[in-house]
């Protein structure tokens, strides 16, 4: 896992950078998903295809004595965790990520190399409504030559559609998209991610604004 404190530094300058730009009428500004609420899913084949042969993601922690989660709360892991989880709600510093973890196979550890989280979006998007999607990944390894994907789903649009060739710097992808039209509270939200090897990934946050 990435140092934290590096971490939480970057999140904090690139959080500094929020908008003010209103958006459409009648709009409910705000957060659309709670980072504590994500579960695996087994929607998205139309957004990202189906997952290639070989795919797969154990979804259960391994060696993990904070599993399970607190309800709704983060993971404050200890520096000398054990645990290892393809995907965690973790706390970094004030924020609440939703962090993502590939890694390579062996005898312990089984491959994570596709995983598709899902959640109902906590409001109404209106039409003209800027939704902001704020992501992250750690520096990128492995494998090389390879490539990695991140992606997040509104409804029927793919608002966040990344993808960057390994090996790469850590980077702050993120995506301003505005709604065509109106989405009701509970509209199914996607965050997907593939790639394999000592990799990290996470989803800082969406807004409505």
């Amino acid at each position: 896992m990435l140092s934290r404190f590096f971490a939480a530094v970057c999140l904090s300058v690139v959080l500094c950078s929020c908008s003010s730009s209103s958006g459409g009428e009648g709009s409910n500004p705000g957060a659309l998903v709670d980072n504590t609420q994500w579960v695996d899913s087994t929607r998205g084949e139309e957004f990202f295809g189906a997952p290639p042969e070989g795919s797969e993601c154990e979804i259960e922690p391994i060696d993990c004595p904070e599993f399970p989660w607190p309800g709704d709360d983060c993971v404050d892991f200890e520096p000398t965790t054990t645990c290892i989880a393809a995907y965690v709600p973790e706390c970094l510093d004030t924020f609440t990520v939703l962090a993502v973890y590939t890694r390579m196979p062996d005898d312990r550890v089984p491959l994570c190399n596709w995983i598709t989280l899902e959640q109902p979006s906590l409001r109404a998007i209106r039409a003209g409504d800027r939704v902001e999607v704020r992501a992250r990944h750690s520096q990128l390894t492995a494998p090389v030559p390879g490539e990695a994907h991140i992606a997040f789903v509104v409804g029927d649009e793919k608002v966040l559609d990344y993808s960057v060739t390994l090996p790469t710097d850590f980077e702050f992808p993120d995506a301003i998209w505005t709604a065509p039209k109106d989405y009701p509270a509970g509209t199914p939200l996607l965050f997907h991610v593939d790639n394999h090897g000592q990799n990290e990934y996470m989803l800082i946050e969406v807004n409505v604004f």
